[in-house]
């Protein structure tokens, strides 16, 4: 399969680039993955589907991708939540990396080629901080070692911050051991209730920083063609990550910089600290994963993404247009009604869709042209035609589909199970439903048909107010069939 040819806005740049790799169709790719303390929220899921979507189109354009997404499994964090319950901080930490993979399969994630945990890359993170100290660019007070940030001459090339612009001291006091306030920390003395390993400074932990640059070191080699996270990872961290293994490995580190923005609730960032938290988890058990990963692939990676109802609202829409012409397609009969214009149609769509998404991964611009083809279809097939779709056109229109879920992720083979979620995502969206039960509706509508039947206008007329008073939708078709939805 031959590689196509994409762009990328590159964040060290500042331009949308050509995305070259170091070895002609390979990416080494490295993505910052959670902090494994609690269960994952809504904002740490935009980071985790960004990552994936790009996985997956650098893999649907013919790449070969060595993917890593790392687990943070030592953090002050977990160290303060493993003591607030008397557990092992690891312990602790494995809890939620795996709940954090019941999370990331509810969402769609392809598994990344190598997920690390920095407890399992100790020795590799000793050995990069041993070379900086050897090279001069780190020293150690009282067998803590600190990176010496003025050495780098480079640094600020990320964030296009300035050292001598930075500004410590106003919120933290500044560790007067350091010799410039810039200068961060590599190696962590052991104290009581922590885990700690064995190093040439003495029993300690990793600082944050460092073990990012030592695992994307282990598992792709000193340079990478490419790097995401979260904006907010910009500075400092992915800006320290570059000195430390710039100065390590005596080469660029990464080639390429992605970062997606935040997802806003209200008019704040979603995070912890300021309580507006919605778990991955709640979510999904109240409305689904298809619709998360709908809403958090419904913006480009690079814009503000707000979370309101009705950002719920259109992504539960959507996916159920995208499915039920799925559905739609897989179900109609064949026949041999077809003609160029249908075919140039498809062919159309598809080669605007890989464009799309050629274009530093802009999957709702392909989502854009995939309904655009959606309303051919149905305009064509749909309300004017009755003998059906010839198999070639059918088999044209599913390869596209392939492709744009492999791609993508956002459209499900299991389309019935979809739509199922799609009718328990509307009815908790609609308030006054919580007042039936699915056997409820369900019965009411039997007994609304026998009334038709029986033409006892005044009962079916009852039993259809009741069901609209609670949001319940009900379509009657032709073959005396019907079904329902909530608006």
């Amino acid at each position: 399969m031959s590689v196509k040819e994409i762009t990328v806005y590159n964040n060290l740049t500042r331009s949308k680039d050509k995305f070259n790799t170091l070895e002609k169709g390979k990416v080494k790719f490295y993505s910052c993955g959670p902090t494994t303390y609690d269960l994952l929220h809504v904002g740490n899921a935009r980071a985790l589907v960004v990552g994936d979507l790009i996985f997956r189109i650098l893999k649907a354009s013919g790449y070969e991708v060595n993917f890593v997404r790392n687990f943070t499994d030592v953090d002050d964090k977990i160290i303060e939540r493993a003591n607030e319950q008397g557990v092992d901080p690891l312990v602790l930490s494995q809890k939620y990396i795996d709940e954090c993979l019941l999370d990331m399969a509810s969402l769609n994630l392809l598994p990344a080629t190598h997920t690390p945990k920095v407890s399992e890359t100790m020795d590799e993170i000793i050995d990069m901080i041993k070379t900086l100290e050897d090279k001069g660019f780190a020293y150690v007070v009282d067998g803590e070692v600190f990176y010496h940030v003025p050495l780098f001459k480079d640094y600020g090339k990320l964030s296009l911050k300035k050292i001598e612009d930075l500004q410590f001291g106003k919120r933290v006091e500044v560790d007067s051991r350091k010799k410039n306030p810039c200068d961060f920390v590599l190696w962590k003395p052991a104290k009581e209730g922590e885990p700690s390993w064995d190093s040439p400074w003495g029993a300690g932990r990793p600082g944050w920083h460092i073990e990012c640059s030592a695992m994307a070191k282990t598992f792709l080699g000193d340079e990478i063609d490419l790097h995401h996270g979260g904006i907010d990872l910009m500075f400092p961290h992915h800006e320290n990550e570059i000195a430390q293994s710039e100065a390590a490995n005596g080469c660029t580190f990464s080639d390429h910089w992605c970062h997606n923005e935040f997802l806003n609730f209200g008019s704040e960032k979603m995070s912890k600290s300021l309580g507006n938290v919605i778990t991955i988890r709640s979510f999904v058990e109240t409305y689904s994963g298809e619709i998360l990963r709908h809403i958090l692939s419904s913006a480009h990676y690079r814009s503000k993404m707000d979370w309101t109802e009705s950002v719920i609202d259109r992504a539960i829409g959507e996916i159920e247009r995208l499915h039920v012409f799925y559905k739609e397609l897989m179900e109609m009969p064949r026949s041999e009604r077809e003609s160029q214009k249908d075919f140039d149609q498809v062919a159309s769509s598809r080669s605007k869709i890989e464009a799309e998404i050629s274009n530093d991964f802009n999957v709702p611009g392909a989502t854009s042209e995939l309904f655009s083809l959606i309303r051919y279809f149905n305009r064509e097939f749909i309300s004017s035609c009755k003998e059906g779709i010839s198999e070639k056109l059918a088999s044209d229109i599913i390869s596209l589909l392939k492709f744009y879920s492999s791609a993508t992720g956002l459209l499900y083979q299991n389309y019935e199970q979809v739509l199922r979620h799609i009718n328990r995502a509307r009815k908790a969206l609609c308030e006054s439903s919580e007042t039936l039960t699915d056997g409820e509706v369900e019965q009411l509508i039997k007994d609304r048909k026998e009334a038709r039947a029986s033409k006892d206008w005044a009962k079916s007329d009852q039993i259809r107010d009741k069901l609209n008073e609670a949001g319940i939708v009900v379509k009657d078709n032709p073959d005396g069939t019907y079904s329902w939805h909530y608006k």
